[in-house]
């Protein structure tokens, strides 16, 4: 079996060709509900008063203005 076909007879290719997954970290697991609560709280709380600095939308925004042309050179056609 090559290569090709090693990999086209995985489930889900992977490019591991059948062997296990590494072993995940064992210091990594779901964080719980409650410590989601916390974590949330806490971006909320740093959000709350933040402000983009390169925001524009309290300055007056220069705006797409139509410019007047001369109508003769566009009746020509």
């Amino acid at each position: 079996m090559n290569a090709y076909e090693r990999l086209m007879a995985e489930a889900l290719p992977t490019g591991r060709f059948g062997y296990p997954p590494p072993p995940s970290d064992p210091h990594k697991r779901p964080w719980t509900p409650l410590e989601q609560a916390e974590h949330r709280r806490v971006l909320d709380e740093a959000l709350a008063d933040w402000t983009d600095p390169g925001d524009r939308a309290g300055q007056k925004r220069d705006r797409l203005r139509l410019v007047p042309t001369d109508q003769s050179h566009t009746d020509a056609a």
